[in-house]
């Protein structure tokens, strides 16, 4: 019997085939393989649906809920099991529908490898033109390493699967592969790709793999490679080939920094992005309803925490806020600041579609609930304001890119994979170029030593803010159990009757970090389902 393959016509809103040609095909909710792999659009097509195995940040509830960056009332119960220190081989399962649903991700990462392994069974035979065939196989080579690298920065080592599985077998036995094997994995994955794919990808297949997407990828899991969580030795041939990795991007034709930073997010065409996913009204996200505040008809749902409001340094000085000298005022605490927090926070006051933002008691909330205020009220004080799109509507789809790789992260790695090497000048020249740039124009950073790699910490902290870097970053560094351990902050405004206002910082959330949480359990059903061939990550019940 042939296997049927099924293409959700939701999903063709993200094809790069002209509606018309798709529905000149036969019956248009499923498809025998061998129509698709007989077929130029229709093999298209089923390439472009793997592109969906991406974990876009763009959800309801983001990944910097489950971090020191923001807090999400909607979706709250899934990110306190990460911050209590509650995840389990059972609840983690949780995350895999709903508002959180690529944070888990192993189930999503295990069907789409089941796509792509099929995809690889059956193209050498398939009668396709061969200048698609084999800019697919690229295509295909990247998405698989993409899928890897995300399983791998989240469980450690895992099964590598070169096959698709029947859905009636009853053998799953398949051992983890080590972190190390996966790395070797994916790379020959990303070398063969680089060398079927065009630089960069424009015009109607804008959006699609390239290879300076794949060499981006490359340097990232070059450099979570040779971080300390999976670096124990600190081998330092791991940290020069990061540093290559990392300065082969910053010297690729046709990109720079850009000096909007708020345009960076919003824009289809930034030079400084380097791979992206693209939206259309058809297939569109909703991120201006699930983020703006309460008061605009938005759900007021990620909001930032206190504990990265400050560390948002003083423009004039480069100093932190709580630091002597700083230039902070505290009855006026989001005066002078970085300008990436004005790009990246809306605050009490704030500017945002023609109006201040209002947070403070008592008429910044709804007086009938109390401080708690409504259902879409901040518990924080604050607002998420990068990738809102002040010019599209809360009532439609938006289609503001969502950046997988840009610039100014490749600076900041190779500055990373500098100091590990004891280069602490190139680290910090390459931390300047990223704070000089036109728009920002930070004090440049003149430290040494330990003091150094704390600045550069904090500089991606405030650089790649909610990009879903920073739960990465904290475990990598093996640092999780300081900052996380910490609780979560906000803020309390009141509005005093003379006009002015009192902050007060509050808790938002008790946190606590345990060690077996650097990495994710396995779901316990992959586990049985393994027949406990599958070895669950340690200090897991």
């Amino acid at each position: 019997m042939k296997n049927i393959i099924y293409i959700s016509i939701s999903i063709l809103s993200f094809l790069f085939i002209s509606c018309d040609d798709f529905l000149d095909r036969k019956p248009l909710d499923k498809m025998t393989e061998e129509d698709v792999f007989n077929d130029d659009a229709l093999l298209t097509a089923y390439v472009n649906a793997c592109y969906n195995a991406y974990p876009s940040g763009f959800e309801e509830a983001m990944m910097s809920s489950t971090t020191d960056e923001t807090y999400t009332r909607h979706g709250k119960e899934s990110s306190i099991i990460v911050s209590r220190g509650e995840m389990t081989p059972d609840n983690i399962t949780i995350f895999d529908s709903g508002r959180f649903s690529n944070f888990n991700y192993w189930e999503k990462a295990y069907e789409y490898l089941r796509n792509v392994n099929t995809y690889f069974e059956k193209i050498d035979d398939a009668n396709v033109s061969e200048d698609l065939k084999y800019r697919l196989t690229g295509e295909m080579k990247f998405i698989r390493a993409f899928i890897y690298s995300n399983l791998i920065w989240r469980f450690g080592g895992v099964p590598i699967i070169t096959r698709s599985y029947d859905l009636n077998e009853s053998d799953y036995s398949v051992p983890r592969n080590t972190y190390d094997q996966c790395v070797d994995f994916i790379l020959a994955d990303l070398e063969d790709a680089i060398e079927r794919l065009p630089d960069k990808m424009e015009g109607v297949n804008s959006g699609r793999a390239s290879a300076d997407a794949c060499k981006a990828l490359r340097a990232r899991v070059l450099l979570y490679a040779a971080s300390p969580l999976n670096n124990s030795g600190n081998d330092q041939t791991k940290w020069e080939k990061a540093r290559d990795a990392s300065l082969e991007i910053i010297n690729l034709p046709g990109y720079e920094l850009s000096d909007d930073y708020r345009a960076i997010f919003l824009e289809n065409n930034n030079k400084e992005v380097i791979f992206k996913r693209e939206y259309t009204k058809a297939n569109g996200h909703r991120m201006n309803l699930f983020n703006s505040p309460n008061g605009y008809d938005g759900w007021g749902g990620n909001c930032p925490l206190q504990n990265l409001v400050d560390d948002y340094e003083m423009k004039a000085t480069g100093k932190q806020p709580e630091e002597e000298g700083s230039g902070y005022d505290p009855a006026n605490p989001y005066e002078g600041r970085d300008p990436r927090f004005y790009a990246s926070v809306l605050y009490n006051g704030a500017m945002y579609r023609g109006r201040e933002v209002e947070v403070f008691i008592p008429k910044g909330k709804d007086s009938s609930e109390g401080d708690v205020g409504s259902w879409n009220t901040s518990l924080t004080g604050y607002y998420l304001y990068k990738f809102m799109d002040e010019s599209q509507p809360l009532s439609e789809t938006n289609t503001q890119p969502w950046v997988f790789f840009r610039l100014a992260e490749f600076y900041l790695n190779y500055a990373e994979a500098q100091y590990h090497l004891g280069n602490e000048a190139e680290c910090r020249d390459a931390i300047n170029i990223v704070r000089s740039r036109n728009g920002v124009e930070m004090p440049p950073v003149t430290e040494s030593g330990n003091n150094l790699l704390e600045r550069l910490y904090n500089e991606r902290r405030i650089e790649l803010s909610f990009e879903n870097h920073r739960y990465f970053d904290l475990r990598r560094w093996l640092i999780a159990e300081t900052y996380e351990n910490i609780d979560a902050m906000g803020v309390q405004v009141i509005k005093n009757s003379d006009g002015t206002f009192k902050y007060n910082h509050i808790t938002v959330l008790e946190r606590k970090f345990l060690p077996q949480h650097y990495l994710l359990p396995i779901p316990r059903a992959e586990i049985l389902k393994s027949k406990n061939t599958l070895e669950q990550n340690p200090d897991y019940n």
